[in-house]
């Protein structure tokens, strides 16, 4: 019996003091882009959605890591370009973007369901791995650009990226929590959409591979004229690498209830003592101690009854 007294109360203590408990939620969003086809800028006629789904592990009232699986698609095109060189350049993309990410998160004062803290905001920086394929349209057909290396060159579909950001976390009750996030992620290739460095030989490329020559320089398709082989000029800026950008709302589900146990029957033994009695419990219980009770005289007989009590006490002191 001491011992699961003394268990039941270093289980209460360590629940208090850890505040460790793990959510699963989902993320439901917007995305975009900066690159090449962007005019290094968000451009507001790109935006896409985001899904995705996270679990979260608050580790104490300041730390939370969060592993996470979105998917998402970016976008761009030259004929929102502001320089009439650009339009002329006449490219454009879509990519779907699958992301397996890695955060720490920093709260930026104490939370847990149980601090009486309705939000909190934080900061985020972590790491991911994201799958890519660029794509182009060329009357109604869409072709995978990378297996067609538009420059001459070979690149990988996957990237590291580096995923940093801020959000707001908003306590509803003991097991929902709902969040608005903004991320960025600045990626280690310049090929999110299939442009980076120089034009190869597109007249050589004609008569070997005229499907690539034909998205590699589209100029063509605007001026309607070749004119000279554009081999070795700019078109894309190899300078800079590509961002895209996820911003959304989160709701997740905590798995643990308000004493920070799970949600698992084998730490019932641990919540006993927490617990409140049930209603039908206590209103047994005072039914059956009720029985028990002496019946009161109520006041206003008492002043009848008072002589005959007198009569019966006299006569049995007689005898």
């Amino acid at each position: 019996m001491k011992k699961q007294i003394i268990l039941l109360i270093f289980s209460a203590i360590w629940a208090q003091a850890m505040a460790q408990y793990t959510e699963v939620g989902a993320f439901l969003g917007t995305s975009n882009y900066i690159g090449d086809l962007s005019n290094q800028r968000i451009s507001n006629q790109e935006y896409h959605g985001v899904l995705g789904v996270f679990g979260r592990y608050n580790a104490n009232k300041r730390f939370s890591v969060k592993a996470s699986l979105l998917k998402g698609m970016i976008s761009g095109k030259d004929t929102y370009a502001r320089s009439i060189e650009m339009r002329e350049r006449n490219l454009s993309f879509r990519s779907d973007l699958t992301e397996l990410a890695v955060t720490g998160e920093l709260n930026l004062s104490d939370y847990n369901i149980r601090a009486n803290k309705g939000s909190v905001p934080y900061l985020f920086m972590g790491l991911a791995v994201t799958r890519f394929n660029p794509q182009a349209e060329m009357r109604g057909v869409w072709y995978d650009l990378q297996p067609l290396h538009t420059e001459g060159k070979k690149y990988s579909q996957n990237t590291l990226a580096v995923p940093l950001g801020l959000g707001m976390r908003f306590n509803v009750s003991y097991k929902l929590n709902f969040g608005l996030e903004f991320g960025a992620r600045f990626t280690s290739t310049d090929y999110l959409d299939d442009v980076s460095s120089y034009y190869p030989d597109v007249f050589g490329m004609r008569s070997t591979s005229p499907m690539t020559a034909a998205l590699s320089y589209r100029t063509p398709e605007v001026t309607g004229s070749f004119g000279e082989n554009p081999m070795g000029k700019a078109r894309g800026d190899a300078a800079n690498n590509d961002w895209y950008f996820f911003a959304g709302i989160t709701v997740s589900v905590n798995l643990t209830d308000k004493y920070g146990l799970d949600f698992d029957k084998k730490y019932d033994v641990f919540k006993e003592h927490l617990q409140k009695p049930k209603k039908e419990k206590l209103k047994r219980n005072n039914l059956e101690s009720s029985k028990y009770k002496q019946k009161r005289t109520p006041f206003w007989k008492k002043n009848e009854m008072e002589p005959i009590v007198k009569k019966r006490t006299s006569k049995t002191l007689k005898n």
